[in-house]
């Protein structure tokens, strides 16, 4: 096989081929004989110069590859062309470029699907040597394709900066592509480009007033759907608005349900008399862990031996290289005093419980820290098993087979948030696999009537979307005229009955706005990439001239 097969550059003559050091240079000239003058366009034979164009292509063989390109110039013989002298063009160079076409057509295509230094990466992997600037001036060089009139057009709007910009990206639902980027999500700005596209026989939006009237506005024949995504998410801001109205009629039932719950049994005493000799109090059973673990322990015992010894301040401060009002503090105590930043619990609450667990074979001092944990013990798990431990030894009780006796569980209920309520308010409670969840969710539908409405309603919503058919009025209308107050659910049920037709088809119709959020998802991931070079006409094009979406 010829280099000139090998390379693929069928106009070009090789001359010579020089490699050094996995560079590889190409001497070659253009085949033909004459050139068009690119003013008149006479072909023209008579040569007035050489010289060499260095252009950079497509390695070969994992080598850098360059073509040093002789490049003649002819006068144009044309008595009235005022070009006198050209240089000659070859086709598969770019004219005033220093590279092949194919590079720039994989250098287009690297500054679109990425950005310019991950792309400049790419490129010198490829021994091609361009800067991100470079790149990313590519990208914004290249033209968008013509805008052809879409029949199902998708809009859903896009945030530059969450809750502050926003713009509105237009998507063609049978292909899947977007075919624009507008810099706002305002109305008006949606109608402009209605005005020049206004044979759209279907729009999928979301559930925006703004979208709703741009459309009415320039495209009043189209046929406007709800997307049924948009639907749920309203649904759940409502449910979520709806529980935290009844939050505290929530959060009632909830505290007397786990007092109930966590009542203890009559065969466990929790208020037996111990005598004050036998026991410590909650405070001298903290004061005594402080001290016993406190390093001053061992000074402070050298300091009243050396007391009792009648030896004065002075000395034993110089002795032991202490202050003396510290010996003097030392000299007036009896005991060492516990540090006053030393920390105390309220241990003593539980002190009888403590004790009766211990003399019940079965329990660990891990079960026991968590029982009391959830009854409202304040320190944390190493303080607390201390303290238990302290306990035991002053009873002076003795427990065996930890292990051999299984315990019963305490019951517990596991709040949850509002959010969370939405989201599951709608399940099958086997769906549940929290059973903590579960257990909460079903103690409110045993004891509050209207949660088993919502319940209800929520479920029959749901199948509506799901089946693709339901009557959306008799909901909204037992909703609206429901004895119970039903805040958020209520107002969402207005919103609907509002934009009734577009809910209808988005309920009836098989278009969503599937590809849109996609595409919107997409936008987040190019604007990551994109971070400190995030111009919107850079992003507009990114956005529709890539193909990894």
């Amino acid at each position: 096989m010829r280099l000139s097969q090998l390379i693929d550059l069928p106009q070009l003559k090789i001359i010579q081929v020089d490699f050094q050091q996995n560079e590889l240079s190409i001497y070659a000239s253009s085949r033909t004989k004459g050139s068009r003058c690119p003013a008149c366009g006479r072909l023209n034979y008579s040569i007035h110069d050489r010289y060499y164009r260095t252009v950079k292509d497509l390695p070969v063989f994992q080598n850098s590859t360059t073509i040093q390109l002789r490049t003649r110039k002819f006068k144009c013989k044309n008595q009235k062309c005022d070009r006198k002298v050209f240089s000659e063009q070859i086709s598969h160079v770019i004219r005033y470029s220093r590279r092949t076409v194919r590079v720039s057509k994989l250098l287009d295509r690297l500054s679109i699907e990425l950005t310019g230094k991950q792309g400049s990466r790419m490129a010198a992997l490829l021994f091609l040597k361009v800067s991100a600037s470079t790149l990313t001036r590519i990208a914004l060089k290249q033209p968008l394709p013509e805008i052809k009139q879409p029949r199902v057009l998708g809009v859903d709007d896009w945030a530059f900066r969450k809750g502050v910009n926003y713009g509105t990206i237009l998507i063609d639902m049978e292909t899947s592509r977007p075919i624009d980027l507008l810099p706002s999500s305002d109305g008006q700005v949606l109608t402009n480009w209605l005005l020049k596209y206004n044979d759209v026989k279907i729009v999928t939006r979301d559930r925006a007033s703004s979208y709703a009237s741009a459309v009415i506005e320039a495209c009043p024949n189209a046929v406007q759907i709800a997307d049924r995504f948009h639907l749920l998410m309203n649904l759940s801001d409502a449910l979520d608005a709806y529980f935290k109205s009844i939050r505290k009629k929530i959060r009632s039932l909830i505290t007397a349900k786990t007092i109930e719950l966590l009542e203890v049994p009559e065969n466990i005493s929790i208020s037996i008399k111990v005598k004050k000799e036998d026991v410590q109090s909650a405070t001298s059973v903290h004061e005594s862990i402080a001290i016993k673990n406190d390093p001053r322990l061992d000074i402070f015992l050298k300091v009243k031996e050396l007391q009792a010894k009648g030896t004065p301040i002075r000395r034993i401060a110089t002795d032991l290289k202490m202050s003396r009002n510290t010996i003097r503090s030392y000299f007036n105590q009896e005991s060492l005093s516990p540090r006053k930043g030393s920390k105390s619990t309220n241990i003593e609450v539980f002190t009888d419980l403590i004790v009766a667990r211990l003399n019940e074979n079965g329990y660990k001092l891990m079960d026991i820290f968590r029982e009391i944990k959830k009854l409202g013990y304040t320190g944390g798990r190493s303080q607390g098993c201390e303290n238990i431990k302290l306990i035991k030894e002053n009873y002076k009780i003795e427990t065996n087979g930890y292990s051999e006796i299984p315990l019963p569980k305490i019951p517990y209920i596991k709040p949850l948030s509002t959010r969370n309520l939405a989201k599951y308010i709608g399940f099958n409670l086997t769906d549940i696999t929290d059973h903590h969840e579960q257990f909460y969710l079903q103690t409110l539908l045993d004891n509050i009537t209207e949660l088993r409405i919502v319940r209800k309603l929520v479920r029959i919503f749901k199948t509506m979307l799901a089946r693709g058919c339901g009557n959306i009025r008799r909901w909204i209308d037992f909703v609206t005229h429901s004895k119970y107050k039903l805040a958020g659910l209520k107002s969402f049920a207005r919103g609907l009955l509002r934009d009734i037709k577009a809910v209808e088809n988005g309920i009836n119709m098989s278009w969503s706005n599937g590809a849109v959020e996609g595409h919107v998802n997409r936008i987040k991931s190019i604007k990551r990439q994109m971070y400190g070079r995030a111009s919107f006409e850079l992003l507009r094009k990114k956005v529709i001239l890539s193909q990894s979406g």
